[in-house]
């Protein structure tokens, strides 16, 4: 613990993006990994295989952009810079271990981006007292000109550290409010990849369940209610063995992979039902 707040004091980053939460998240889930190397390997793998294929079949080779990079556990970044002409690592903050790996291979770019859209103007309400919060706004320059875009564990990341700050500095919000808010940086999120022309990749979780080794304990909606209307590759991520969280229960994430958002073939009749959990 020690060592991660010596990193979060000592990270290159905007003192917002710190306040928020955002580079200890980081910092978080590298510590996390560090622990639970051996559990995460599977899960790791399947997202660097599925990405790694989807890209070798796209039609395109001109830009290949990765959104919620973060430590580039789960990208492989090899086959993306060899496969494309130019790779966009895009996140709302970078750590010094990832600018050092991308500042090792000439066609990786670093974009800092606030892929929730809200962050900056949620920050801004701490003082301000406004009386409803802001809309998912994202910044999409630069994403229809790819040939390639992957959301790699990141839809249901996105509402997590918006809502942590809601919870702790703008306490006026109540809990509805911050459910509907949540459900809409999903729904945001989701609609851009959508819209999207070039080939779309996504990995995402899409149910969180308590277990308690074969017996579930609970089952968590990690996207607010939003459905994610698709079915692909599927596999369950050990995300926090015990006693990772806790010592009588385990952690796992239901996560489903879509090769290319736009073929047909994975588009099914599951619009209006969730993944039914194991």
């Amino acid at each position: 613990m020690l060592a991660e707040f010596f990193r979060h004091l000592l990270s290159p980053a905007p003192s917002w993006l710190k306040d928020m939460g955002y580079v200890g998240e980081q910092i978080a889930i590298a510590a996390r990994h560090r622990r639970c190397r051996d559990a995460w390997a599977p899960h790791l793998e399947s997202c660097r295989s599925l990405i790694a294929d989807s890209a070798q079949a796209c039609p395109g080779s001109g830009r290949a952009i990765v959104l919620g990079s973060g430590p580039l556990l789960d990208v492989p970044l090899d086959v993306l810079a060899d496969r494309f002409q130019e790779v966009w690592l895009m996140d709302i903050v970078h750590s010094p271990k990832v600018r050092r790996m991308a500042g090792k291979i000439n066609n990786v770019r670093l974009v800092e981006r606030d892929l929730s859209g809200v962050s900056r103007a949620l920050y801004g309400m701490d003082k301000a007292g406004d009386a409803t919060l802001p809309e998912p706004a994202p910044d999409a320059v630069g994403l229809a000109e790819a040939d390639f875009v992957v959301s790699v564990n990141l839809l249901s990341q996105l509402p997590l550290s918006p809502l942590d700050f809601i919870e702790n500095r703008l306490a006026r919000f109540n809990a509805d409010q911050r459910q509907a808010f949540a459900r809409s940086i999903v729904d945001h999120h989701l609609a851009l990849l959508q819209g999207l022309p070039g080939r779309v990749c996504v990995i995402t979780e899409v149910m969180r369940l308590i277990q308690d080794g074969g017996e579930t304990l609970e089952k968590v909606d990690p996207l607010y209610g939003a459905v994610f209307p698709y079915q692909g590759e599927e596999w369950t991520w050990a995300m926090a063995p015990r006693p990772e969280i806790n010592r009588k229960f385990d952690v796992n994430l239901r996560v489903v992979g879509i090769a290319d958002l736009g073929s047909a073939d994975q588009a099914r009749l599951c619009r209006n039902t969730t993944l039914a959990a194991p």
